[in-house]
């Protein structure tokens, strides 16, 4: 059982460090700034260490030998000394700072280069209100707790040092008895301080958790009224927020009883320092001024000290939330890894070989698939909800990866094909469509940030789009709110096409892209569609026979297989269901 706590506790201390050392990696791009802050704080700890040694002179030349003329250069040395303290204090503290803010950047970026560039799979898994969790509480827990450490922990270190070290100078006895206390502080501030750090990593858990609720609450309002289901929420809520509760008191509870515990050990120390003291100012061993300068550095030290044990607990506090964030950038997914060709061109044929694909619950939903397509073909798929048609797609792709088989562009399995390359060539248009809070221009401009205005003009003429932004006020400087909330479902798909259409790739993918829109929407789409067809390779996934007509062939999937179809079979069929 001993052995399985001691395991256990170098388990842990071997990850705090290793956090620890991870963070402080990020400073060596600003080691210079760092050395020079770290020089201006151990000056600061010097300067503040000096007004006690001048307290020694000041009692024993001034109030006991009655040197007056010495009362006006010892009030000048405190004022010099305290103007070079308030110096020091800005220079380490403004230059500490600038190096903290520095760190804090280059870990967000490297969190959002390394999280963006996650497969689908990824935020499938993950919530928005997580992963934003990450970006927001966590590295804000790094900053606190790192400002924490430039504020009060890097000059009480050295402030509280030079005073202790001074200390021991004029008293080498009660130096070493005031030694003595430290490590029994040390201990009590490592065994809470760990208690802490599991205190706030479940804090910020829990913080998570509510973000993904809030987060979920708003994009989903309108079914949370629809269903009259505010109460629901309402409860849902209190529940994690009285669980956040919970383990915010067990961090404030060890929070305000370390300082409690710690001051009671070092008043403890400090009266046998002070009895043993006064005994030796009795039999003349010291003077006076010698004693009030001793009592006058440990009272000085006592404050940085107690700053020290606070932050060491901020410390902890911002380790946890360390250790979320380099969980997260640490990820590797090995479908994105050795993807070294890069695909310049579509010349041939998109060939689906024995291809499987299963989630994670093990269940097929394509199996065994044998398709192959040539460049400049127009492909129709087809089948009942949820066999698999979008989940064809998102492998083309490259979202997801197949469970067995493989897919070749141009015989290169896409496998080995970067993934920036591969999308280069590909022109998705979703069900779902997505428009920023920006202007149409620049929502088009997003596939080709560099494209002219005419360039961007030209994609939405062809998409049927440019009819429609000519009679708003700002043309194609009209902002189009939030996912396009300022347009029509027709409107935000023809910009969709548009976008798809300036990155001028050789594959288009339409992904039901009129499933949601009424007759005249779908026959604008339509037209745009018209206008690339026999120049580009398109696969049209619908079940709208309109939007089949001219298609070069028809593929059904179903119960996990492809299989060409007659067209006349398929147009009844979908006129049925229709």
């Amino acid at each position: 059982m001993a052995s399985l706590f001691f395991t256990h506790h170098k388990v842990v201390r071997n990850i705090t460090m290793k956090q620890l050392k991870r963070v402080l990696r990020y400073t060596k791009p600003y080691r210079k700034a760092l050395a020079f802050s770290l020089a201006a704080a151990s000056l600061y700890g010097v300067v503040s260490a000096v007004p006690t040694y001048v307290l020694k002179h000041t009692i024993d030349e001034i109030f006991i030998k009655r040197y007056s003329y010495l009362i006006v250069p010892f009030i000048l040395i405190f004022i010099a000394v305290f103007v070079f303290k308030g110096i020091f204090q800005y220079i380490s503290s403004y230059s500490m700072h600038w190096v903290n803010n520095r760190v804090i950047n280059d870990i967000r970026n490297d969190l959002f280069a390394k999280t963006i560039n996650f497969p689908l799979s990824f935020f499938q898994e993950n919530s928005t209100g997580q992963l934003m969790s990450r970006f927001l509480n966590d590295v804000q827990m790094i900053q606190l707790a790192a400002a924490s450490a430039i504020r009060d922990g890097i000059r009480s270190f050295f402030e509280a040092t030079f005073l202790v070290c001074f200390a021991i100078f004029q008293n080498k006895s009660l130096g070493i008895l005031m030694i003595i206390i430290g490590p029994i502080i040390g201990y009590t501030i490592k065994k809470l301080g760990k208690a802490r750090k599991n205190a706030s990593v479940s804090i910020q858990t829990q913080l998570g958790y509510i973000s993904s609720m809030l987060q979920e609450t708003f994009v989903g309002v309108r079914e949370i009224k629809a269903f009259n289901a505010e109460t629901v929420e309402q409860s849902r809520f209190r529940d994690l927020l009285s669980r956040c509760f919970s383990f915010i008191m067990i961090n404030v509870h060890i929070e305000c009883f370390l300082p409690a515990l710690v001051e009671a050990i070092a008043v403890s120390g400090c009266g046998i320092i002070f009895y043993v003291a006064a005994h030796q100012v009795l039999d003349g061993t010291i003077t006076a001024g010698q004693l009030t300068s001793f009592v006058a550095a440990v009272i000085l030290a006592y404050q940085p000290l107690k700053k020290i044990i606070n932050v060491y607990s901020e410390v902890q506090y911002g380790l946890a939330a360390a250790e979320r964030i380099f969980a997260v950038i640490d990820t590797v997914y090995p479908a994105t890894q050795n993807r070294v060709h890069e695909l310049a061109h579509f010349n041939h044929s998109i060939v689906f070989n024995n291809v499987s694909f299963s989630y994670i619950d093990k269940i097929n939903v394509l199996s065994s698939v044998n398709l192959t397509i040539q460049k400049g073909e127009s492909v129709g798929i087809i089948g009942p909800s949820g066999s698999g048609k979008s989940t064809l797609c998102d492998l083309l792709l490259g979202f997801v990866t197949p469970t067995a088989g493989s897919i070749l562009i141009d015989q290169v399995d896409i496998a080995k094909i970067s993934l920036s390359s591969l999308r280069n060539n590909i022109g998705y248009v979703g069900q779902r469509t997505f428009l920023f809070n920006d202007s149409i221009m620049r929502n088009v401009a997003y596939a080709r940030p560099k494209a002219s205005t005419d360039d961007v003009i030209k994609a939405c003429k062809i998409a049927h789009a440019d009819e429609f932004i000519q009679t708003m006020p700002d043309g194609y400087n009209t902002i189009v709110g939030e996912n396009g909330t300022l347009l029509s479902g027709g409107q935000k798909q023809r910009l969709t096409i548009a976008r798809a259409l300036l990155k001028d790739p050789e594959i288009f993918i339409f992904d039901e892209a009129t499933s949601a829109l009424d007759e005249d929407s779908e026959h604008m789409i339509r037209l745009a569609i018209d206008e690339i067809r026999g120049k580009k390779t398109l696969i049209i996934v619908s079940h709208r026979p309109t939007m089949l007509q001219n298609v070069d062939r028809v593929l059904l999937i179903n119960r996990h297989t492809i299989q060409d179809v007659a067209r006349d079979q398929v147009f009844r069929q979908l006129n049925l269901n229709s």
